[in-house]
């Protein structure tokens, strides 16, 4: 087994004396490849990223902190053995770790017991010792920064986040690092020390121990309030834990413990074989971790960077009948104000796949995505809705744009261009229709009626833009919605339905409130941008919102718990408010209203299903899966709802898509994802969805079987679909249409 992936078009094949043999990782300061030294040692070499290259703050404190880390020596830590501040793109490379992160384990395999979770912490107590002695703080102490060796696990990226922070890719106000495990004072604007990498440690034992972070899960504003505000949720947590836990989680710093008190604490465990504190064999693991950190063990480097390799388990080049012609594109140029989105230039195929791509005097020929099935005997055995099927893409156009989060129209594609501009392009052929050219409306919020409408966060304008000449209709300020004494925050959601725009904001708190902000639910004419009404709401709204039949559907919370509720559409008036949970902590994340019922999916995995007339619960359903939360778009067809589940933390986390009998709530099938799914709709009885590393999937709606794949994109392909059209990023910084068809092998 192994922990990287194949190296792409357009990777480097050294930096610095290292050879480049393939990929395992990314992160917001740069990518991170596994290297072979000049002596033949597995390295890991962390390439920056091209924007932070540029710029002479970052390179200053990245300098500073190389200079710092080199410094770092403990049993616990994954050393410096290499950088080059001043190349140049800065790298800096460190010893391999070939083993998962913390994240990657639980996630796979649950909660830890007691003695795993004391180990664990014990031995993060003692890298943060070593981290501190020559004056470095971590700051960004997570799940994904902690790595599992059969002799204890590994602290990595100590003292470089921090490089990152302080530099003109940082907003001001802005907070860099991992929501839930940043410390209050880091939160408030106020000075980190060491006490913050301790209060990291403590959510880590929460996460370790229970699977899921101490302050919840959710958008991210949603969990850094609760850790200001609230204490921790410690459920599930072994009583043994419960008092060095809260003692790390305080609120004040001075009230933490210091590390050598943790050491000394957390040190006092044994081993699955009664060995007393001794990280010997993968002992201090759990069993089913422990297996996978020992079949994780070093094999050889591939010899050849690239995509062929003498490693008999690295993926191959394609047979000689597969054409293949790549072209590295280079780095889209950057769009005002500092914004960038990251895109990949590498189009592979895998062993067995037919991709034919030619780029030629700058035009890509179409060309046709085709994927093997993953049918298996039991699915084949089942039936005809079983058979095997082959999924392909058949491309119809590259266009010249390349739009982030699409939506299709009245035979138009809309999106965000890299130019942070809102573009249309005629969705038969990808031609460039229209460019809307103020930059204060660039986030798209929907399309209905033949009206586009964008928002701004920064300027706190919504837009409304004619969807067939890209001309405004309307322009309305944020006043008219905000109350008096409270200043506007944050768009959370923006909805087009029926006429009007239903907008779901957050407001800054007035003048000498202890209150974190203040929240409304508001209605606007969509012809005129006119306030038709607003409604305050207590403590808090979800960004999740839709409308249906005159109804406006969307979650809030208060002190008395966490709720659904429902809108007249007309008026504002409430209908009715569903309790989905007695105290704050969860959050809806998805609705889908069809037959006289509302579904609601939460961030803590439950779905709910709320008769749409009179707010009463119906059923509800809990799959038995680590994902959560459930993700939009949930579809309902056939007397199923379906849905996916995911982390909704990072672009790389693990997820399912589940099929539930609408009247019951009984499951009816689930299939894990090696990224998290995005619905897409039914094609010829299976379900599309994609996932984040490129990939087109179908599956059988009624079943779950009979799947089938293909590659659409390297990255995230940012998909949607309408019919048997897929329109996506290819990873060359353009915009593609395909076809969509499914046929039985």
């Amino acid at each position: 087994m192994r922990t990287f992936t194949p190296l792409q078009a357009g990777d480097p094949e050294r930096v610095g004396p290292y050879r480049i043999v393939g990929r395992l990782g990314s992160g917001g300061m740069g990518r991170v490849y596994l290297a072979r030294s000049p002596g033949g040692r597995a390295t890991a070499v962390k390439v920056v990223h091209d924007e932070l290259a540029e710029d002479p703050s970052f390179r200053t404190r990245f300098r500073r902190e190389v200079a710092a880390a080199h410094r770092v020596a403990g049993p616990f830590t994954a050393p410096l053995v290499d950088a080059d501040p001043d190349a140049d793109v800065p790298w800096l490379a460190t010893a391999h770790v070939p083993g998962p992160s913390l994240g990657a384990a639980v996630a796979a395999h649950g909660a830890w017991p007691e003695w795993s979770v004391r180990a664990l912490g014990s031995g993060l107590a003692e890298a943060l010792e070593a981290i501190h002695r020559v004056h470095v703080v971590h700051r960004d102490l997570k799940p994904s920064n902690v790595l599992l060796a059969p002799d204890g696990p590994r602290v990595i990226d100590f003292g470089i986040s921090v490089a990152a922070d302080d530099t003109k890719l940082t907003t001001p106000g802005a907070v860099v690092g991992s929501p839930g495990y940043l410390p209050p004072e880091q939160l408030v604007g106020g000075e980190v020390g060491p006490a913050g990498d301790v209060f990291a440690l403590g959510a880590l034992l929460v996460f370790a121990a229970t699977g899921t972070g101490a302050f919840g899960g959710g958008p991210a504003y949603s969990v850094t309030y609760r850790v200001v505000h609230e204490d921790p949720g410690l459920e599930g947590l072994p009583d043994g834990l419960a008092d060095v836990v809260t003692r790390c989680l305080e609120k004040d710093p001075s009230r933490r413990p210091g590390l050598p008190e943790l050491v000394a604490e957390l040190g006092r465990w044994e081993g699955a074989d009664g060995t007393r504190g001794t990280f010997t064999g993968a002992t201090w693991l759990p069993v089913p971790v422990a297996a996978e950190v020992n079949a994780l063990r070093p094999g050889p480097l591939p010899e050849v960077a690239g995509g062929t390799t003498v490693d008999e388990d690295l993926p191959t080049a394609a047979p000689a009948h597969t054409a293949v012609a790549t072209a590295r594109l280079g780095e889209p140029p950057a769009p005002p104000g500092g914004w960038i989105r990251q895109r990949r230039t590498a189009v592979v195929a895998a062993a067995g796949t037919l991709v034919v791509l030619a780029l030629v005097a700058g035009l890509l020929l179409p060309r046709v995505l085709s994927g093997p099935s993953g049918g298996n005997d039991e699915a084949s055995s089942t039936g005809p809705t079983a058979v095997a099927k082959q999924l392909t893409v058949r491309e119809q156009w590259p266009s010249d744009e390349d739009l982030w989060q699409p939506v299709v129209a009245d035979g138009k594609v809309v999106g965000e261009g890299q130019d942070s501009l809102l573009h249309a392009v005629d969705a038969d052929s990808g031609d460039t229709l229209w460019k809307y050219d103020d930059p204060t409306a660039s986030t798209l919020e929907g399309v209905s009626d033949g009206l586009v409408v964008a928002s701004s966060a920064e300027e706190g304008t919504i837009q409304g833009i004619d969807l067939d000449s890209g001309e405004q209709v309307w322009s309305l300020d944020a006043d008219a919605h905000t109350a008096p004494g409270t200043r506007f925050s944050l768009y959370l959601r923006v909805v087009v339905a029926d006429g009007a725009v239903y907008v779901n904001a957050m407001y800054d708190a007035p003048e000498g409130s202890d209150s974190y902000g203040s929240y409304a639910v508001s209605a606007l004419d969509a012809a005129t941008g006119r306030l038709k009404w607003t409604r305050p709401v207590e403590s808090g709204l979800s960004d999740a919102l839709t409308v249906v039949d005159g109804v406006v559907y969307g979650g809030r919370w208060d002190k008395d718990g966490s709720f659904f509720h429902a809108l007249d559409a007309d008026t504002g008036d409430q209908r009715w408010r569903y309790r989905m949970q007695e105290k704050y902590g969860s959050e809806v994340t998805a609705i889908k209203v069809s037959g006289g019922t509302v579904y609601a999916g939460d961030s803590r995995g439950v779905l709910h299903a709320v008769d749409a007339r009179r707010g009463t619960r119906l059923w509800t359903y809990e799959p038995d899966v680590q994902s959560m939360p459930w993700l939009e778009p949930l579809l309902v067809t056939d007397g199923m709802v379906l849905g996916g589940t995911g982390e909704n933390q990072s672009t790389t986390s693990p997820g399912d898509v589940h099929a539930v009998a609408v009247g019951s709530g009984r499951p009816l099938w689930a299939e894990h994802t090696e990224g998290e799914p995005e619905l897409h709709g039914l094609l010829d009885g299976s379900v599309l969805f994609s996932t984040e590393d490129g990939t087109l999937h179908a599956v059988d709606a009624r079943t779950g079987k009979s799947p089938a794949e293909t590659r659409l994109s390297p990255d995230d392909p940012d998909a949607v679909v309408a019919g048997d059209r897929v329109y996506f990023d290819g990873g060359d910084g353009r915009l593609h249409a395909g076809r969509v068809s499914l046929t039985e092998e």
